[in-house]
């Protein structure tokens, strides 16, 4: 399954910040790699929940993603893995790694702080591999819109994000909305290096063929199944403490509340449509993020 919008618009956001930094501050250099960014984590997280929706239990998240000027943009591009921890289960088994590309631009000459981003993402299920090749894959691309509010919020910048996502497997379109806030705790703490970072994602998906395997369409490779639809809403609320160890790594301890309109997501037998209910997770979790 693939990761929260935040996941993407924070790798967007961070590439033209690095970016940016390279412009104004970085010294002139002959050499091609001078302006190489790398951006990496290891991160847990004690559930691993996509779009509102648990995908298995405890996991290892590591990431690491590289970012190039290029022109008044950026190109980057990373890899994100989730590896279930524990006893192989039906709940605890499927393990993903994602490889994805894109570019920021900004777009200042409409707004100032406004950027565009647009990118792929190629989903990789190992798990389901040896069972169902077809099954074992997902491809997506996006468009997204990020916004610096500092300059109309007196100095205060909340990171409103917009993405579209499109997924051509499961011919899927997700809409996101994104907000997030970093608050300085040293002040009052008297700990350097200290912050709180709320972050709160609204989504709305909508699916042609939501389960590619349960699917009729003349050349399915995931096989001669009943074609369905669906679409529900979801939201997610992350709250990170974190703390910086020093100029390149950040550790950070969270909590994590996320639900949705459509219960566990599971077909009945017989039927065509998705039963409605709720489904609500409660997780938590920790890592070190770094930068160059």
């Amino acid at each position: 399954m693939k990761k929260t919008l935040l996941t993407v618009a924070l790798a967007a956001s961070l590439g033209a910040s690095a970016y940016a930094q390279n412009t104004a501050a970085a010294p002139a250099s002959t050499s091609p790699l001078a302006n190489l960014t790398v951006q990496g984590s290891f991160d847990y997280e004690s559930q691993y929940v996509f779009r509102g929706k648990k995908v298995t239990n405890q996991a290892f998240q590591p990431s690491v993603q590289f970012g190039y000027p290029i022109y008044t943009g950026s190109l980057y591009t990373g890899i994100w893995t989730s590896q279930p921890i524990g006893a192989k289960s039906a709940s605890n088994l499927h393990n993903e790694i994602d490889l994805y590309g894109g570019y920021t631009y900004p777009l200042d000459v409409l707004t100032k702080g406004l950027g565009l981003d647009v990118g792929f993402l190629y989903y990789w299920y190992p798990s389901v591999a040896g069972t169902n090749s077809a099954a074992s894959y997902n491809e997506e691309a996006h468009l997204g819109f990020t916004y610096d509010t500092t300059s109309v919020l007196w100095g205060q910048n909340i990171n409103p994000t917009l993405y579209y996502y499109h997924d051509f497997i499961l011919d899927q379109n997700d809409l996101e909305l994104g907000f997030s806030y970093t608050y300085d705790l040293s002040s009052l703490t008297s700990v350097k290096g200290l912050s709180l970072n709320p972050s709160l994602t609204f989504g709305w998906l909508h699916a042609n063929r939501s389960d590619g395997g349960q699917t009729s369409w003349v050349g399915n490779p995931r096989g001669p199944h009943q074609n369905w639809r669906n679409s529900y809403g979801y939201y997610s609320f992350k709250l990170n403490l974190n703390y910086a160890i020093n100029s390149w790594a950040t550790a950070f301890v969270g909590f994590r509340v996320s639900g949705n309109n459509d219960g566990n997501g599971k077909v009945p037998v017989g039927a065509t449509a998705q039963t409605p209910g709720s489904g609500e997770s409660v997780w938590g979790g920790a890592g070190v993020n770094f930068s160059d």
